[in-house]
């Protein structure tokens, strides 16, 4: 028997028909960090990249989130004999699709520094 009830019966309340708007949900905010890991991740996908980090600000490692919008800053080093203007913008647009696609972010700057141009091609 449930207490308070003399039948051994719950009422239960309604549940409710359609659910609210997403804007009085909540919200999610992505972190800086995350969309930096994202970025790194996508960056290591170009076959020519052999090493990728973050670069940033102890307070904004890699990446800054502001809104909707999205800042990355990476460190790469790409292999030998690579063409460096090609590579840049395939990953520039790689990152910034990967990016747009797993957070829902527009990338409006990604600023990409090549570091070291060696090692062999994988």
């Amino acid at each position: 028997m449930i207490a308070g009830t003399a039948t051994g019966t719950a009422t239960v309340p309604g549940q409710r028909l359609t659910p609210p708007p997403p804007e009085v949900r909540g919200r999610t905010r992505i972190a800086g960090r995350v969309v930096a890991k994202i970025a790194c991740l996508a960056a290591e996908e170009v076959p020519e990249v052999l090493r990728v980090r973050p670069t940033g600000t102890s307070r904004s490692p890699g990446a800054e989130v502001r809104g909707e919008q999205a800042m990355v800053h990476l460190d790469v080093n790409v292999a030998y004999p690579s063409p460096l203007r090609a590579v840049g913008a395939r990953l520039r647009q790689h990152v910034i699709a990967r990016v747009a696609a797993q957070t829902g972010l527009n990338v409006t700057r990604l600023d990409v520094t090549i570091t070291d141009f060696g090692g062999d091609l994988p």
